[in-house]
């Protein structure tokens, strides 16, 4: 390889060896079939969107005055304070 210096002289450039062409990729030999990806489409489906046992989770939560502990809201300020957030 040849350095050239005088960036207002043209060069020609060295060609070298020719870059290897990729091989093509073989065809597709996936045999999957759908089948579970459908199942799980038709149990997604059934799932409700609402979860009542954690809204009635969340309800006791807010209904309790100890809620969220002091320890942890002392945590979380540390934490806070430690990485200067805002």
């Amino acid at each position: 390889m040849q350095i050239e210096f005088n960036t207002s002289r043209i060069t020609k450039a060295d060609v070298g060896q020719p870059a290897a062409r990729p091989e093509a990729a073989p065809a597709s030999t996936d045999t999957t079939s759908f089948t579970s990806a459908a199942s799980l489409d038709a149990q997604l489906r059934t799932v409700p969107e609402v979860r009542t046992h954690k809204v009635a989770l969340a309800k006791s939560l807010i209904t309790n005055p100890n809620y969220p502990p002091q320890e942890l809201l002392d945590r979380i300020a540390a934490l806070l304070a430690v990485h200067n957030l805002k």
